[in-house]
């Protein structure tokens, strides 16, 4: 790894330059617990030789948000000399789609960040409090409160190996009394080497106490890695068929 690399790792959103997620970054990039390794330094992209574009699956619904499907893409644009990966994204669609700015000379897979980046931006909105708060509480659950283990999950019709991470990080929080609603909101994070891009699954939980549904629910799962060709391919079908 080049000496650049580990300074984009190590920092995780670092790569964001000026954008609003780089406060998941960590404070000391020399010690990091197991879930930060697993999210934001392990070498997911390690097993990605050329072009490509991850694919993921995109589903929010809940009792005070309203329901949708939806698709997210990280490309991977260039491959670098020294193994790192250029990579671009199209984080859903229409009125959903949040921009994100590129990412260079990536080993590991931002999208994690990304998918949290867009939920804490959802609950300033809900709640009128402040983005980087949340950002913060996830950070610091991150880094000395998560709960990690090894699980297995189905993709393709095969039984994979994984493991997950699990934080609540409102729960204890003494200022949640400001924002109750979400207090017991729950993240999980489902990482694999067997999955392309490491990432298998993202999912954010705010539980309703008064009905079966969620207040909120949020996931992202890894769908499929597809050459870049096959999206120009379909974009130009479409066109010949209007």
């Amino acid at each position: 790894m080049t000496i650049r690399q580990q300074i984009l790792a190590a920092g995780a959103l670092a790569a964001l330059l000026a954008a609003p997620g780089a406060a998941f970054a960590v404070d000391d990039p020399s010690v990091l617990s197991p879930a930060n390794q697993a999210l934001f330094t392990k070498k997911h992209l390690e097993s990605i030789k050329e072009p490509a574009v991850l694919v993921y699956d995109f589903e929010t619904k809940g009792t005070m948000i309203k329901a949708f499907d939806d698709t997210v893409e990280a490309e991977i644009t260039a491959i670098n000399p020294d193994g790192g990966k250029d990579m671009s994204f199209h984080f859903l669609n229409g009125m959903n789609n949040v921009h994100f700015r590129d990412f260079p000379d990536q080993i590991h897979n931002p999208i994690a960040i990304l998918f949290l980046e867009r939920d804490v931006r959802e609950m300033e909105q809900a709640t009128r409090g402040n983005a980087l708060y949340f950002r913060n509480r996830i950070k610091y659950a991150l880094a000395g409160y998560a709960t990690v283990k090894d699980v297995t999950f189905d993709l393709d019709g095969k039984t994979l190996s994984g493991t997950e991470i699990s934080i609540e990080p409102f729960l204890n929080d003494p200022l949640n009394e400001r924002y109750p609603r979400f207090a017991k909101k729950k993240y999980e994070f489902i990482v694999s080497d067997a999955v392309p891009g490491g990432i298998y699954k993202v999912v954010a939980t705010t539980p309703d106490p008064l009905n079966d549904e969620p207040l909120t629910y949020a996931a992202m799962t890894f769908h499929e890695l597809r050459a870049p060709e096959v999206k120009k391919v379909q974009a130009e079908s479409a066109g010949k068929s209007n």
